[in-house]
């Protein structure tokens, strides 16, 4: 090459470095026109105005669109950006042609449209992703500091902020995939995903990551004639409510549980999701089966069946938001609370805790349908006897109508008294039984209404605190009752013990309650109000033959009942006997 000729390559370099550092306005025209079409068929958006068009050459080749607004073709997604910068592929370039590389939105704001009254993120996501999916090709595009608007007929759903995300490119029948974090309720969430469009690929994968939960999820999507989704789920959330509660999901139910942990085999379908192989691990017990998700006319309902080999429920009892069991309590019960999703669970495990009970051999269920609330215990060994139980709760005209049933057979109560400090004063094997129901509005109400039956029995034990052969002697004697200090370590033994009651708009009645042991006959009648659960009953207490005899009375709060003679008796016919205090 000559000098000259050098010298004017060189000037050219230079002339062009000038201009392609420099990005000028173009007027409307054809290269404009050309530009937003390609970004269009690249983007799947149609960009439906703008206030300018820049172009530039160095360092990479360029074409800005600045002030513009655009839309996807159906119209679920449309807003607008400060800028959209696209990009240009250089060979496409030397031939006349405008491909994009890479395009990028700077400070976009989306609005998605999304179905009214949906909460659902998979609906939300569902119409953008399709649109997605009917395009054959498609640019790299980068969202930088955008803001994501989800409304329903004009009313915004919710808010996703300082969204920075990266849709990947993607030629034909390759997956969908987007890489980033937002920030979603006031939490900061990394997301990667990679979905199989329609006829391509049939990888699918997902993870996420928050201070709310860890989830990551790999396998497969069907064809167009089966569309579901199978593969294995990983999650865990440090807490179930508060994860449950940043998807707008407030359950009291899933308030009784903590830190939750899930592995499963997971099956996807329309409105439905099975979960099959389940690990679950609540607060650190692991539990294993199958279990399903789905929606029917608005309705999310949870089943499952669950096995394991410990639970707490008592741990899981004391989380739930459980009211007060107040006599005088007029508040009105809120039923609708507990029974806003379907449940259908059942668990058993080979041992439990149960507020300091140990049982065994445990199966229990949660059933819960609109305006009907159900659960019990279906079998449980407990100290050597058995244990069922069940409470349902069920919207009626006059409010609630409960029915509690239970029922204890055969227990050990020396053992259970180790555990249980309420039953530390018994011992013996004791049984008990209780059927319940009533209607109402309240709390002051349903007590008031309550009709049902109950019954307990002892055998072969002893009743701590109390001093019935001694109160036989002192009837002899004609002296006064003890002071309550000197019973405290009493003990009475039981050979036998059984009492029935019946029960009729808030008021237990005795029918038949006897006590017998060594020395000693004790016979009780009165009656209990439940609302305020006040005593109002009369003991008769003798010897075996006949020969000494004493009249108690019993009232007051049943957890301190006042006991002294009647009024009109007297110990052995010709004293009375100064007050005592039980259980204080």
């Amino acid at each position: 090459m000559t000098r000259r000729a050098a010298i004017l390559a060189i000037c050219l370099a230079l002339a062009a470095g000038l201009l392609g550092t420099r990005s000028w306005t173009v007027a409307l025209g054809r290269v404009e026109r050309h530009a937003i079409h390609a970004v269009e068929q690249r983007t799947g958006f149609a960009v439906t105005s703008l206030e300018r068009v820049e172009f530039a050459l160095l360092p990479l080749p360029r074409i800005s669109l600045s002030g513009v607004a655009f839309a996807q073709r159906d119209g679920s997604i449309s807003g607008q950006a400060l800028r959209l910068r696209g990009f240009l592929r250089l060979l496409p370039l030397l031939t006349g042609q405008i491909d994009f590389d890479r395009i990028d939105l700077v400070g976009p704001q989306l609005d998605i449209a999304v179905p009214a009254g949906s909460e659902s993120v998979i609906d939300w996501l569902a119409p953008p992703l399709a649109e997605f999916e009917k395009l054959t090709t498609q640019s790299r595009i980068v969202i930088r500091a955008g803001s994501l608007f989800l409304r329903a007929g004009g009313a915004i759903q919710s808010v996703v902020r300082d969204v920075d995300l990266v849709i990947g490119a993607r030629e034909r029948n390759q997956p969908f995939s987007v890489a980033g974090a937002f920030n979603w309720r006031g939490t900061k969430t990394e997301v990667n995903l990679v979905w199989p469009v329609i006829g391509g690929s049939a990888k699918a994968s997902l993870s996420a990551m928050s201070p709310l939960l860890k989830l990551r999820f790999d396998g497969a999507r069907s064809g167009p004639d089966e569309p579901f989704v199978t593969g294995t789920l990983s999650l865990s959330a440090p807490s179930l409510p508060r994860l449950l509660g940043w998807f707008g999901e407030n359950s009291r139910l899933a308030d009784a549980l903590g830190a939750v942990s899930l592995n499963a085999d997971l099956r996807l379908k329309p409105h439905e999701a099975s979960f099959n192989n389940a690990a679950i691990s609540l607060d650190g017990e692991r539990l294993d089966g199958v279990m399903k998700l789905a929606e029917a006319d608005g309705r999310m309902a949870l089943s499952g069946t669950l096995a394991g080999s410990t639970l707490d429920l008592g741990r899981i009892i004391e989380r739930l938001p459980l009211p007060a069991i107040d006599g005088s309590d007029r508040s009105p019960f809120e039923l609708e609370g507990w029974t806003g999703r379907d449940v259908d669970l059942r668990i058993s495990v080979d041992a439990a805790r149960l507020k300091g009970a140990r049982l065994a051999d445990v199966a229990t269920y949660v059933l819960v349908k609109r305006g009907r609330f159900e659960t019990g215990l279906l079998r449980a060994a407990a100290y050597g006897g058995t244990l069922k139980g069940r409470l349902l709760a069920m919207a009626a005209p006059a409010g609630v109508d409960v029915k509690i049933q239970a029922a204890v057979d055969k227990v050990n109560l020396g053992q259970a008294g180790a555990d249980v400090p309420a039953l530390s004063r018994l011992s013996g094997t004791g049984g008990m039984q209780l059927a319940l129901d009533g209607a109402g509005r309240s709390f002051a109400e349903l007590v008031g209404a309550l009709s049902g039956r109950a019954g307990v029995q002892l055998r072969q034990g002893e009743i701590t605190g109390v001093a019935l052969t001694d109160l036989l002697k002192r009837a002899e004697r004609g002296a006064a009752l003890p002071p309550a200090r000197e019973t405290r370590q009493s003990r009475t033994d039981v050979d036998t013990l059984s009492a029935n009651a019946g029960v009729a708009n808030g008021l237990l009645v005795l029918t038949d309650a006897q006590m017998s042991g060594t020395g000693y006959r004790l016979g009780l009648a009165g009656s209990l109000q439940l609302r305020n659960r006040e005593l109002d009953m009369t003991a008769t207490l003798a010897a075996p033959g006949g020969a000494s005899k004493a009249m108690l009375a019993l009232k007051g709060p049943i957890e301190a009942p006042f006991v002294a003679p009647p009024s009109e008796a007297r110990l052995n016919g010709d004293s009375e006997g100064s007050p005592l205090w039980l259980g204080r």
